[in-house]
């Protein structure tokens, strides 16, 4: 394979597996579920280009080590995002395997590991390339048979590997890639907070919740009709839990004339979502019949079905119009 064209197909990879990564955790699952398997498709693919590519590094760095003054600011970049390239793949296949769980990193998650290490390497993976095209304009021509013949055999090799990993995969995740965690168990579930934040203990007697230029008590919330939504939390972290979440309707604190509002966590943690995102999203005070624990974002969390765990904000503080 031409060393131009392994390291264009490198960077589209990259690139695709990031957008798709991206859009899946923005979209609704319903709409974004053909974007995951074509991220499992594109790791597959990644995978056995970098096959390619190790034999062209390799044979790279010999030349440079037996050549004075060889070393440039390429290496460096190529290096790191070899590193890093190896690593999220690596993390994608194992957690795809069911080789690791949620909380093998010493309780945070790989899957978090992965996104953050995948965003992280795009610029080392850009850079090393775009130093190195100019130089790889005089490798083998991009445009003939048997580079034809190679990309063929790379896109077949892709599906039959990313049909294979498929039916080797557990059953019971869902289409995200999650894995099952226990259900209907009340405050029993994982409580995770994706940054680190640590868990908030708030007052229920000085609680308030800011709807624009209204403030709402704990006590006049449950007062408030009460609406149970049985739904699935499909944490990021790459499990989830289907309980059945109690509170009021978001809709009945919001104003009909706002279409947009941003919802605020009292760790500053922020989502914005349209009004056709809230039809039937709750102000959710208790799971499975039990009050909500700190950990789950008492006294009030977002319960949003069919958008990522990360919509559902905990400790909810504010709700403003954007």
């Amino acid at each position: 394979m031409p060393r131009r064209l392994t390291n264009d197909l490198l960077l589209a990879l990259v690139l695709g597996q990031v957008l798709g990564g991206v859009l899946g955790w923005a979209l609704p699952v319903d709409q974004a579920r053909p974007l995951y398997d074509v991220h499992r498709a594109l790791g597959v693919a990644t995978l056995l280009v970098l096959g390619w590519k190790q034999a062209i590094a390799l044979a790279s760095l010999r030349r440079r080590l037996n050549k004075k003054g060889g070393w440039d600011r390429s290496i460096i970049f190529g290096s790191v995002a070899g590193i890093g390239l190896i690593a999220t793949v690596g993390l994608g296949l194992a957690w795809t395997l069911n080789l690791i769980s949620f909380d093998w990193l010493w309780g945070y998650s790989p899957l978090n590991v992965h996104v953050i290490v995948g965003i992280g390497l795009v610029p080392f993976v850009a850079w090393h390339m775009l130093l190195r095209r100019r130089q790889n304009a005089v490798s083998l021509p991009v445009r003939s048979r048997r580079t034809l013949l190679r990309v063929t055999g790379l896109s077949v090799a892709t599906l039959v590997g990313w049909q294979a990993i498929e039916h080797l995969a557990p059953a019971v995740r869902l289409p995200t890639g999650s894995k099952p965690v226990g259900s209907f168990n009340a405050n029993a579930f994982p409580a995770e907070i994706w940054l680190f934040d640590s868990v908030p203990l708030l007052d229920p007697a000085t609680f308030r919740l800011g709807v624009l230029s209204r403030d709402y008590s704990l006590d006049d919330l449950l007062a408030l009709p009460r609406r149970d939504v049985q739904a699935v939390l499909d944490c990021t972290s790459g499990w989830w839990s289907e309980q059945v979440w109690s509170g009021t309707s978001v809709l009945e604190v919001l104003p009909t004339q706002v279409e947009t509002f941003a919802f605020l966590s009292v760790t500053g943690h922020r989502i914005v979502l349209s009004r056709d995102a809230l039809r039937d999203t709750v102000l959710a005070t208790h799971v499975g019949g039990e009050t909500l624990s700190a950990g789950h974002g008492y006294p009030v969390r977002l319960v949003v079905p069919g958008l990522r765990g990360y919509h559902w904000v905990k400790w909810l503080t504010r709700i403003d119009s954007v």
